[in-house]
């Protein structure tokens, strides 16, 4: 692995490495089943265990910057897209709603995971080269993630029966 490289920050790239793995597979299976289910509690479990260990990495810069803010973002992300499925009864659109959440969550490892690619392979000399690379990097992942998440949602849920026929009939509810 690489040399200047603490056990958090190992810990870390393990971490994210996976759930970029994992939630490759989650996009490119079908999304029903044990499987499903299974490879999806591996990725929060994991992510959440990687955006905790970004929060105790200082290395880059010394103090709290963007990629802590970003481990926060994604962590909410997360929490977003469980709470759907954990409450009695599932809410409305539960799935359309956990897709979103949880689809945006996978953006914010590609994103970082170019940036880490592009500012090792780049002659990259200062810390602002960096912050640019992260920055041109975020974007074109954002671009990118919009396009895909908006083409692979599901449908909206249709009305329950009971709510359509009470609509119909002109019943007070």
């Amino acid at each position: 692995m690489i040399a200047h490289l603490t056990p958090t920050g190992a810990i870390h790239a393990v971490l994210a490495t996976l759930c970029l793995v994992a939630g490759l597979i989650q996009f490119l299976r079908p999304k029903r089943g044990a499987g499903h289910r299974a490879r999806g509690y591996f990725y929060v479990y994991a992510m959440l265990a990687s955006d905790a260990a970004t929060l105790l990495v200082y290395r880059f810069t010394g103090h709290f910057n963007a990629f802590h803010v970003a481990a926060i973002v994604n962590f909410t992300l997360i929490v977003l897209a469980i709470v759907p499925l954990l409450r009695t009864p599932r809410p409305a659109n539960w799935r359309r709603t956990h897709y979103n959440f949880i689809a945006w969550s996978y953006a914010s490892p590609v994103s970082a995971a170019i940036t880490n690619i592009a500012a090792r392979l780049l002659p990259v000399t200062t810390r602002e080269q960096v912050a640019f690379i992260a920055l041109v990097a975020s974007l074109v992942t954002m671009m990118i993630a919009y396009i895909l998440i908006r083409k692979h949602r599901p449908p909206v849920d249709a009305p329950a029966m009971s709510t359509g026929l009470v609509e119909q009939s002109g019943a007070p509810s």
